[in-house]
């Protein structure tokens, strides 16, 4: 072979970026392996993207602002970011391993980011038209489905609420928002008593976690809205905690708002992955948080958990009782008032399941609203306040029962059921500082 073709050949393998032998066949060069902080970019900007196409998707972002203005111009079509998103789910099974990551964590990463990406996809097939049941929009956007539930799975908490409430006219239902009404929190009272009730709550956590310095929640009271209370997270630890006063708010339930958006719920949660894995470790992916995606099956199911490790029995009755006082109600009530609630747990699926119903076309919107009044104990304003949230966030209410149901029997594996309270707070601090995905909490089969 003369110089001038070995020349030429030269030339031909550097412009085409292929692995050429003078001597034998060419050989492909394999495409660069990403980092996987460049996946996570990828991902973040993904969302990012997705959130230009739907206002709710994004629930919070904290990183780089180039991110965010870049893919406002750039205005991706649900199409070109599936495309891009099978390229990342790629990228990530041949990126190099980072040593100075334990190798258990280092897999929660893959999977975590693997699970977010695929939510990506589908949300995106939905914006292009796909109609999903509401069992197959629960694995595709939230990595896990419920259980069914039938009429006959509420008629014990419907019997043991008959037998608890006063007597009277009326369904059960009925009598028990008749019973409730008689402790909604007086308006003007509602900031003091939601005020006490997050205190309360943060000083549990604090007994057993230990929280970045400058953590913080701004509280606002709000109206107009599907849900009942939302956290905005700010970033740099800092919560906005809005508290939806259309519908009246009893004791009880300013105390599981209090841990719920707070600690050790969702301000928690989104403070612990700020700092043990954004600021600990540089992991852009916990910058964004994508609203349907697996991750809130995390987010809400552990927010429902806490509940009741920050408020055992007696320390949450102990605390209706000063909130009652703060409320201007009559302390002397608290104990029959704790049982009514506490017996009427099975309301959650009852909702799950009007929601699957509704969702399906197996129930139109008025025998939705019936099924939430008869089922969920829901009163009629609040069960169209449930209905607008089923028409906008779809399946996202598995996340909140179901979730419960899943983070509950995961810690008592884990900790066991008998175990001293702190060790479930361990456990639960690992579920909310770590990447997680909903199918691994559940038990081997």
């Amino acid at each position: 072979m003369n110089h001038r073709l070995i020349a030429l050949t030269a030339a031909i393998c550097v412009a085409t970026l292929t692995a050429c032998s003078i001597s034998g066949p060419r050989k492909a060069i394999p495409p660069p392996q990403l980092s996987m902080d460049k996946i996570a970019e990828g991902y973040v900007r993904q969302v990012l993207a997705l959130g230009e196409l739907d206002p709710n998707y994004v629930d919070a972002y904290y990183g780089p602002a180039r991110w965010r203005e870049q893919e406002k111009l750039e205005k991706r079509s649900p199409l070109a970011i599936r495309n891009l998103n099978a390229r990342l789910v790629k990228d990530i099974e041949t990126a190099p391993v980072d040593p100075t990551v334990p190798p258990e964590l280092w897999e929660l990463r893959k999977r975590f980011l693997r699970n977010q990406l695929g939510a990506v996809e589908a949300r995106a097939r939905m914006l292009e038209g796909w109609q999903p049941s509401f069992d197959d929009e629960s694995l595709a956007l939230y990595d896990i489905s419920a259980p069914f539930y039938g009429r006959e799975d509420f008629k014990p908490m419907l019997d043991t609420l008959d037998r608890l409430l006063p007597p009277g006219d009326g369904s059960v239902s009925d009598r028990y928002n008749r019973y409730l009404q008689q402790f909604a929190i007086p308006a003007d009272r509602i900031e003091p008593v939601m005020r006490a009730a997050i205190e309360a709550a943060r000083a549990s956590t604090l007994k057993f976690f230990k929280l970045p310095e400058g953590e913080r929640f701004e509280l606002s009271l709000v109206r107009d809205k599907p849900w009942s209370a939302y956290n905005w997270y700010q970033g740099q630890y800092v919560s906005r905690i809005e508290i939806n006063t259309d519908q009246p708010l009893t004791v009880a339930r300013a105390i599981e708002l209090a841990s719920h958006e707070g600690y050790p719920g969702h301000h928690v949660y989104n403070v612990l992955l700020e700092d043990q894995l954004v600021n600990g470790r540089g992991w852009k992916e916990f910058t964004v948080y994508p609203l349907n995606s697996p991750q809130s099956f995390i987010a809400e199911g552990t927010a429902d958990f806490g509940v009741t490790l920050a408020f055992p029995a007696a320390e949450r009755v102990a605390l209706e009782r000063q909130l009652f006082e703060l409320a201007g109600l009559d302390p002397l009530e608290v104990d029959t008032y704790d049982a009514v609630i506490q017996a009427a747990t099975l309301a959650g699926p009852a909702t799950l399941e009007a929601a699957r119903r509704y969702r399906d076309g197996q129930l139109n919107a008025d025998e939705t609203v019936e099924w939430l009044q008869q089922y969920a104990l829901a009163t009629p304003e609040r069960a169209r306040q449930r209905l607008k949230f089923f028409d906008q966030y779809g399946a996202y209410i598995i996340n909140y029962s179901h979730g419960k149901t899943v983070i509950k029997d995961y810690v008592d594996r884990n900790a066991g059921p008998d175990e001293p309270l702190w060790s479930r707070w361990r456990v639960l601090f690992d579920l909310l500082s770590q990447p997680r995905t909903p199918q691994a909490l559940l038990p081997e089969s």
